[in-house]
């Protein structure tokens, strides 16, 4: 596993809990449909994924099987890193 796994999980997480009103945290494998985000948190989502990790996601990688949980944007993050 890479190393910067769980700073990229610790980041996410950061940038979601305040989107979706859950301040405990989530889950990695947790479903983030089913905590409620919306279509326009997963886009504000997106937009603050580019921002923090200072990258651009292609619009091929904008489908909502890289947003349903921490442990898909976590890949796609190290994915887009490389």
């Amino acid at each position: 596993m890479d190393a910067s796994i769980p700073e990229t999980a610790a980041r996410i997480q950061s940038l979601l809990c305040p989107l979706i009103g859950n301040p405990e945290g989530v889950a990695r494998q947790q479903d983030l449909q089913e905590l409620g985000l919306t279509s326009m948190q997963m886009v504000n989502l997106m937009l603050s994924i580019e921002a923090e990790f200072n990258l651009t996601i292609p619009t091929t990688k904008l489908v909502p099987s890289n947003f349903r949980t921490i442990e898909s944007i976590e890949t796609l993050v190290q994915e887009l890193r490389h």
